[in-house]
C-alpha cells in the first residue's frame, strides 16, 4: 500500500460491481452450445453455480464419452478470465469440431467457462471484485475457483496434460489500473505493457519441452511474442516458466497432472477465428503429446 492511498473497501468493490453492465448473454453464447453437443459423445454436467444468481450462472463441466480409463486424460479449461473470449470459444470449437475424432483415444475433462459473470460483463473480476486466478489456494475466497477445485478434485483422476486457455490483451492495461486502485496502489512503470504476440507460461521448467512444441504449432497460425523477457520473465522462444505465482490455476492443475500450460494470445492483433485457431492449436498439440508412447 502506497501513503495516501486507501484500498477498496466492501463499499467501493459494491460500487464497482453496480457500474458494470452486461455486455453478451451467457446462456446464449455458452449453455446453449454446450447443451447441443452430441450426447452419444460427451457427457454433460453442473458442478456448481455463482451463489448471487444460480438460475442465470450455473457451472459446467463436459467429459469424454464413452469413457476409458486406459486411455490419457486432459484437463482443458476456459474462461477462468471471463473478458478472455477465446479461452471460452476455442474450448467450445475444439469440443464441437475436434473431441470427436480421438473418442478412441484419449478423455477430456473441460471446463470451458470458469467465470460466467466475468463473462457477461466483459471483464477479469467476479462479483466481489476478485481475481479468480488468484484464488486457486486452500484459502482463496472466489466461489469460481474453490467450486472449479472441489470438482476436479472429486474426479480423483490423474491427467496426462492440463491446459488453462487465456489472453493477454490491450484491456489489461486499464484492468491493471483498477486493481491498483482496488489495492490501495500506484500505478507502476511497466503496468501499460503488452507482450506482441503469443506466448506460453508453464509452471515448471519440465514444461518447457512441450512448450516448444505448442510454440511452433500455434506459429503457423499467429504471431510469436518475440521479447526477450516477458513480464519480468526470461522468455525462451516464447515460453517463460512462473513458478513463484502459487494461486494460479495452472499452478493447481500441474498438481493434478505430468504437465500444464497457460496459452497467453494477443487477441488485439488477431481475428477471432485466429485466436481460437490457437487455442486449438494448443490443445492438439497436447494431445498429440499425450498419445506419444
Amino acid at each position: 500500500m502506497t501513503d495516501g492511498i486507501k484500498p477498496w473497501g466492501a463499499a467501493e468493490k459494491e460500487a464497482w460491481f453496480q457500474a458494470q453492465k452486461i455486455q453478451r448473454s451467457y446462456q446464449t453464447d455458452v449453455v446453449d452450445r454446450l447443451t447441443a453437443l452430441p450426447a452419444e459423445n460427451f457427457s454433460l454436467e453442473q458442478y456448481g453455480a455463482l451463489s448471487h444468481d444460480p438460475q442465470r450462472y450455473p457451472l459446467y463441466v463436459v467429459k469424454s464419452k464413452p469413457w476409458n480409463d486406459d486411455n490419457p486424460t486432459i484437463l482443458i479449461t476456459g474462461g477462468v478470465h471471463g473478458y478472455e473470449d477465446s479461452g471460452i470459444t476455442g474450448a467450445l470449437r475444439f469440443l464441437e469440431e475436434e473431441a470427436a475424432q480421438y473418442a478412441d483415444k484419449v478423455n477430456f475433462v473441460v471446463y470451458p467457462c470458469i467465470s460466467p459473470l466475468g463473462y457477461e460483463i466483459n471483464h477479469r473480476w467476479n462479483r466481489k471484485a476478485e481475481d479468480p486466478n488468484r484464488h486457486f489456494f486452500a484459502g482463496g475466497t472466489a466461489e469460481e475457483s474453490r467450486q472449479l477445485m472441489t470438482s476436479v478434485e472429486s474426479l480423483k483422476l490423474h491427467f496426462r496434460a492440463a491446459v488453462d486457455l487465456h489472453e493477454t490483451n490491450y484491456r489489461d492495461i486499464g484492468i491493471t489500473a483498477e486493481r491498483r486502485a482496488r489495492d490501495g496502489q500506484e500505478f507502476e512503470a511497466g503496468d501499460d505493457y503488452i507482450p506482441d504476440g503469443f506466448y506460453l507460461v508453464v509452471p515448471s521448467t519440465a514444461d518447457v519441452a512441450l512448450g516448444h512444441e505448442v510454440i511452433e504449432a500455434v506459429r503457423k497460425v499467429t504471431p510469436i511474442a518475440i521479447e526477450p523477457e516477458i513480464l519480468g520473465y526470461k522468455s525462451d522462444k516464447g515460453v517463460i516458466v512462473i513458478d513463484d505465482v502459487n494461486t494460479l490455476l495452472q499452478d493447481f492443475a500441474r498438481k493434478h497432472a505430468d504437465v500444464g500450460m497457460t496459452t497467453e494470445i494477443y487477441p488485439d492483433k488477431a481475428t477471432k477465428k485466429e485466436a481460437e485457431d490457437a487455442q486449438i492449436a494448443t490443445i492438439k498439440t497436447v494431445v498429440a503429446f499425450a498419445l506419444k508412447p
